[in-house]
């Protein structure tokens, strides 16, 4: 909430209309964010999934076709419009992840996979430290962790035993996975920072030059990565293997960021969609001054929850149909 505060506070220009391609090395800091767009027309009312007397930033929101799955620390709760939320009771502790086969989590000292949908569980390996977060792709799954004072460490499975394939002495953040890739920030000394990625197999990590500016709190993309700078109040795109990067729109807060084709963008404002074609704006919602802590996309449907109050909950959905039918248009 900071960070969207301080975004917000600065003026700066208007966009560009287009992207503009730069390579991968950071470039200096940049005008801040210029006022939202706003809607001319009335926009479609989103569907309120669940409520719960639960805090919105110790959760994991995900998406599986048309179902959405809030995972907190001590349950799944799988959600579909028109159907009552169907609760399923775990011990998922902090950072768990849906993966295609199932909702891999920690606890009591071993990693383990528990059914989408009934209270099966399934042991996959022991694992003395807890993970800080769990990320998933089709081809499997990975995790940070760090032991006391020492390295920070990616690991993932081999077999059924856990195995280290990025270890660091620099802070470890933003883990992200595309296919077969996992992708993470590397803290530099100093206020840099870039980032790397290795093979869900391990080898040669690789990495972008070093960027001074604030450290993005998140990566997120289906193909290729997509982050917010708050220093450059801009969206970026960076190519999969980390040679280039290009910059999908100035100028704008977008905190957290979810990309699934086209760009999902919380602001104080409301929710926007950044479309990929035009790298232009839509509003989804507006003037609802509410604080959004996660979003997710896919083709059917955008989900999002909001913090509404202290331990409380909201989950809303709007189809993606209506955010793309042309209904939204903005000034």
């Amino acid at each position: 909430m900071l960070v969207l505060a301080l975004a917000c506070s600065r003026k700066t220009p208007h966009a560009p209309d287009h992207p503009e391609s730069k390579p991968a090395a950071a470039s200096a800091a940049g005008p801040a964010p210029s006022a939202a767009p706003t809607p001319t027309e009335e926009l479609v009312a989103p569907t309120h999934l669940l409520s719960l007397p639960v805090s919105a930033y110790a959760i994991v929101l995900e998406l599986d076709g048309d179902q959405a799955f809030l995972l907190t620390r001590t349950a799944a709760y799988c959600l579909e419009a028109g159907q009552p939320a169907h609760k399923l009771d775990l011990d998922l502790g902090i950072g768990p992840v849906l993966a295609p086969s199932g909702i891999v989590f920690w606890s009591k000292g071993a990693i383990w996979s528990a059914s989408k949908q009934s209270k099966t569980v399934w042991h996959l390996a022991a694992a003395a430290q807890q993970p800080e977060y769990f990320v998933a792709s089709e081809t499997g799954f990975a995790w940070l962790d760090r032991v006391d004072n020492g390295p920070y460490r990616i690991q993932t499975l081999q077999g059924h035993k856990p195995r280290v394939i990025v270890s660091s002495q620099e802070e470890l953040s933003a883990l992200h996975m595309i296919h077969d890739w996992i992708f993470f920030v590397q803290r530099m000394p100093g206020r840099s920072w870039r980032i790397g990625r290795v093979g869900l197999s391990g080898g040669e990590v690789q990495y972008t030059d070093p960027r001074s500016s604030a450290t993005p709190a998140m990566l997120s993309g289906k193909e290729s990565l997509a982050y917010y700078d708050m220093d450059r109040s801009a969206i970026f795109r960076v190519t999969p293997d980390l040679k280039s990067e290009n910059a999908w729109l100035n100028d704008f807060v977008c905190s957290p960021i979810y990309e699934a084709k086209n760009i999902y963008c919380s602001r104080v404002e409301g929710l926007f969609e950044i479309l990929a074609q035009t790298s232009q704006p839509r509003v989804l919602t507006f003037g609802r001054r509410e604080t959004i802590t996660a979003i997710r996309a896919n083709s059917k449907q955008i989900v999002w929850t909001v913090d509404a109050g202290p331990d409380q909950l909201v989950v809303e959905m709007l189809p993606v149909q209506a955010s793309a039918s042309g209904s939204l248009p903005i000034e």
